[in-house]
């Protein structure tokens, strides 16, 4: 293919040479006309593609015309010219293609390293964002770490098989542990914006983390030490972790 591409303007020009056709040596006339008058207009003119393609295509193009201009043979004149013209063409369009390759390679390389840096960011907080402080939670408490919306009831378990009743949110936002009325007992609350309080009453309540409009889960007791810890859906299920690379669904909230 290579072969043909370069080969191609050779026998082109070299077969209008031996045609030594007058209407052949007029449309070359004609063309070098039209560059010139081209080179002309575009000349006020500072844009880029002026600049680094057009200008000194028609530059190189218009030497063509000079360098053969003592050429005495018509027909071999304007065979050269059509061949020196097609690789010309053939030239720009090349660096063209390659300078344009360039840019769209460096382009994906950098999103590419972009996403890399998010990815690793967000592994390298990982280990220390998910390790739950037992000391604010017993093993029946923790689920004041990523409560559901008021009414619900609170599961633990990644799907229907292996979910467990854990506990439930009341119409007023108190947070309940335990399977049933009988053996349930209140371990929290939810207010009106969203935070989380861990206590039995409002004595010994302290607050634990929040839920924004989003359905993110914060811990922390305010904003300058809390950390997302996972999220709640549109469809209540709930997710353990502070990015959609590394969260695992952990449970669900509903009736």
């Amino acid at each position: 293919m290579e072969y043909y591409i370069l080969l191609s303007p050779f026998v082109i020009g070299t077969i209008l040479g031996l045609i030594n056709n007058p209407s052949i040596e007029n449309n070359v006339d004609k063309f070098q006309n039209l560059l010139s008058t081209r080179k002309e207009k575009i000349t006020p003119y500072s844009g880029k593609m002026n600049r680094f393609l057009i200008r000194p295509f028609l530059w190189f193009a218009l030497k063509i015309k000079e360098w053969t201009n003592d050429i005495a043979h018509p027909g071999f004149k304007s065979g050269l010219r059509v061949s020196l013209y097609l690789y010309l063409i053939e030239l720009f369009l090349y660096l063209f293609i390659t300078l344009t390759m360039l840019i769209i390679i460096l382009v994906v390389v950098g999103v590419i390293l972009w996403i890399l840096g998010k990815i690793l960011a967000s592994a390298s907080d990982t280990e220390t964002t998910y390790k739950y402080r037992k000391t604010f939670y017993k093993k029946d408490n923790d689920l004041t770490d990523h409560v559901g919306l008021r009414g619900n009831k609170i599961y633990s378990g990644t799907n229907w098989f292996n979910e467990e009743l854990k506990g439930r949110v009341d119409n007023d936002g108190n947070i309940y542990s335990g399977t049933n009325w009988l053996s349930e007992e209140k371990i929290g609350r939810i207010d009106n914006d969203g935070n989380i309080f861990q206590g039995t009453n409002y004595f010994n309540e302290s607050k634990v983390g929040r839920i924004d409009e989003d359905g993110n889960i914060h811990k922390g007791s305010n904003w300058f030490n809390e950390e997302k810890t996972g999220r709640i859906d549109d469809d209540g299920n709930v997710y353990k972790g502070n990015n959609w690379f590394n969260e695992e669904k952990e449970g669900r909230t509903g009736i």
